[in-house]
């Protein structure tokens, strides 16, 4: 606290209670700060006014009589000490006025006068010290030779009234700049002082100093509120006339009494101003987040894919915090989680406080490409080597290859989606089923193809599938098209992955079977790119390789711009070049299997000749 600004209150303000004797307690209250600065020895401190006359009736006898008993304590000076040589003796003589006030003020002997405490004395002059005043060889083992013995007095007598009255812990070491009086100086004043009363508590005295300053704080602002109109105090005379009703702060009885105070209007007045603040702010970010949710909207949305956090997140130690979930999802936002919902909620949280984990793009990006290459190598391992069952070990015989194929694909891309609306395997699902930039699991590239959190996505999805798969299954057989569904979803599932990494796009996740999709269209107009595709009987009006070149084109750009839509336009493109990459692949061993076959056709039929000629 500032000290100056403490004395300016507590020492300076007018006491309310002072009488007539006023006057004459300034001439006493004069010479008492003269003698102070030249008689240490007659030194009172600077009684202070108010309480002493609080205490008992002012009269010269008191006052000459602290004085006289102050003056006992302390071994008398000489001459040259105490300086009585410089002082007038006009000055040491008390007013002639004092007289009239001796009037029938009782005896010396029948008054009982109460010892001086740290209250009766002036912060500014302090208060005398206990026993005989230090010698002038003290003072100078105390502070050395560059203070005199009337500084050295005067230092050690404030830093005692610190000490004893609590104020050391408000004040401290500091003094008036003006006095000349550095912290080493009242340092070692005070170090001095301690060895006088060791024993003395001052960390009890500071407590007990801040309790009374902030009772007298509080006394003074609710005497200032109560002046300056903003609190009306109840008179005392009034008071014990009060009511139950009337004494409860609030009531419409006193409201209707005494109306509204000048704070409880100012108070309301600010209440209503933050409300309306409030309420503009709620309604400025839900038309930000309104206006970013239709700003991610693009003209290839096919309400799948990638499902980027619309909320504005925050930074963490390490440069970027993953933000909460959309508010938009499966369930409505107004709905409450049971107890053990939340349980299972936050067992799915894969991050942890919204901190975004500390893992290079490396150890981000290697192990889903160990997977993904594996899977490929399975892919073209299972193409090459599959052999179709004989339709007696079928289950469904009498159902075409191609409709049973994408009938268990589809069962297991529906059970999945309602699999995902179970709260125990939400946890599997987000590392498992779920490609998440900030903190991949390898597996996920393969496990997001069967993942769909919307109806809308699975249906798009499904409806693609079947207009496709039918396609490609009649000229691949199964194995192939396993193989290709596969293997393009993982591949596209790793460049989205990739380019989400590479990108920083921490606050995105990745699923759906797009990229599988994609990938067998890819394959079947590039095995057949001249060929018409039918969609529900209406035959799209170009050539199979141009709808490939124009839909591979717009992915390409959507991903090379970055445009922020809800497709994982990076997984798409993926999923196509994979699918191409098959569909080349198969092209290339069905022209050696021809090549092979018309050759071994071809020795065949020079075998047979030979032996006709033969």
């Amino acid at each position: 606290m500032n000290n100056v600004w403490w004395v300016s209150i507590a020492f300076r303000a007018p006491c309310a209670r002072q009488t007539r004797a006023k006057p004459l307690l300034h001439l006493f209250t004069g010479y008492t700060r003269y003698a102070n600065q030249h008689h240490p020895s007659l030194r009172l401190g600077g009684i202070r006014r108010c309480q002493l006359y609080e205490k008992r009736a002012f009269t010269t006898s008191s006052l000459l009589e602290a004085k006289h008993k102050t003056s006992k304590s302390h071994s008398p000076k000489s001459k040259s000490q105490s300086g009585k040589a410089n002082v007038p003796d006009s000055i040491l003589k008390p007013a002639p006025t004092v007289a009239s006030h001796l009037e029938g003020i009782p005896a010396k002997s029948t008054v009982d006068e109460e010892p001086l405490t740290w209250r009766d004395y002036d912060p500014e002059g302090g208060m005398p010290l206990p026993g005989e005043e230090p010698s002038k060889s003290e003072l100078k083992q105390v502070f050395g030779d560059h203070v005199d013995e009337e500084q050295g007095l005067y230092i050690l007598n404030v830093m005692y009234w610190r000490r004893m009255s609590g104020a050391l812990i408000d004040s401290g070491l500091e003094f008036p700049k003006n006095s000349g009086v550095t912290r080493e100086m009242a340092l070692s004043g005070l170090n001095y002082i301690r060895t006088l009363d060791p024993d003395f508590d001052e960390e009890a005295a500071g407590q007990q100093w801040v309790r009374e300053e902030s009772i007298r704080l509080q006394n003074e602002i609710r005497e200032r509120s109560i002046r300056l109109g903003l609190y009306k105090d109840m008179p005392e005379e009034e008071g014990a006339e009060t009511t139950e009703e009337e004494s409860e702060q609030g009531t419409a009885y006193g409201r209707e009494r005494y109306k509204d105070s000048q704070l409880a209007k100012i108070r309301d007045e600010y209440k209503a101003k933050w409300e309306r603040e409030q309420a503009e702010e709620e309604a400025r970010k839900e038309r930000k987040e309104r206006a970013a949710m239709h700003s991610q909207r693009g003209p290839l949305e096919l309400q799948g894919g990638v499902q980027p956090v619309v909320a504005i997140t925050s930074s963490g130690p390490g440069g970027v915090a993953i933000g909460t979930s959309p508010k938009s999802g499966w369930l409505p936002a107004t709905v409450e989680r049971k107890p053990w919902v939340k349980y299972y909620e936050e067992q799915a949280q894969t991050i942890k406080d919204n901190i975004l984990p500390q893992i290079s793009v490396f150890g981000r990006l290697a192990p889903s490409l160990i997977v993904t290459l594996a899977v490929v190598a399975l892919g073209i391992f299972v193409s090459d080597n599959y052999t179709p069952p004989p339709k007696s070990a079928r289950i469904w015989p009498d159902t075409p290859p191609a409709a049973a194929t994408l009938t268990a694909i589809s069962a297991v891309l529906v059970s999945a989606f309602f699999v995902a609306r179970l709260p125990p395997a939400w946890k599997a699902l987000n590392k498992y089923y779920t490609i998440v930039p900030a903190k991949p699991y390898a597996v996920s590239v393969v496990g997001a193809i069967f993942r769909h959190d919307t109806v809308a996505h699975l249906v798009t999805n499904l409806a693609s599938l079947w207009i496709f798969g039918l396609l490609l299954h009649d000229d691949v057989g199964r194995g192939t098209f396993l193989a290709i569904f596969l293997a393009s979803g993982a591949v596209g599932g790793f460049t989205s992955l990739t380019y989400n990494v590479l990108r920083k796009q921490w606050t995105t996740y990745i699923s759906g079977s797009s990229g599988s999709i994609l990938g067998m269209a890819a394959a079947a107009c590039t095995l057949h790119p001249t060929r018409k595709i039918r969609v529900l009987g209406y035959e799209i009006p170009i050539a199979a390789w141009m709808l490939l070149a124009l839909f591979g084109g717009l992915e390409a750009v959507a991903a090379l711009r970055g445009m922020r839509t809800m497709i994982d336009h990076a997984g798409h493109l993926g999923g196509i070049i994979a699918g191409m990459g098959a569909g080349f692949y198969l092209k290339s061993e069905i022209k050696s299997t021809r090549s092979s076959m018309l050759s071994n056709n071809a020795d065949t039929m020079n075998v047979e000749a030979s032996s006709h000629l033969d």
